[in-house]
């Protein structure tokens, strides 16, 4: 077999995930991810791992008055997100006990 064209590994793998239209996901990944460094640690500890869905993020908060500060402040913490992602990715955020 002989190689046609050279190709970075970054190249390549870009090109998996166009083609695989996995964009979209992984910027979802990468919101949740996001979830310590937008409401900081000590608040990232109180909480379960954020969950994304078809830019619906789902997050498990026990304390009920902790859910309802971050339900109040839902509105920014979309923005923050998406500012972090750098595209419209979360929609929607939903807080359960």
């Amino acid at each position: 077999m002989e190689r046609k064209d050279i190709c970075s590994i970054g190249d390549v793998l870009r090109q998996a995930i166009e083609q695989n239209n996995m964009s979209g996901r992984l910027a979802e990944i990468e919101a949740a991810a996001a979830w310590p460094s937008i409401v900081g640690q000590h608040i990232a500890s109180m909480t379960l791992r954020p969950y994304v869905k078809n830019g619906a993020m789902t997050i498990r908060v026990p304390d009920s008055g902790l859910r309802q500060e971050l339900t109040m402040n839902r509105s920014a913490l979309i923005r923050e997100f998406n500012r972090i992602v750098g595209q419209e990715v979360i929609t929607s955020l939903r807080f359960t006990s």
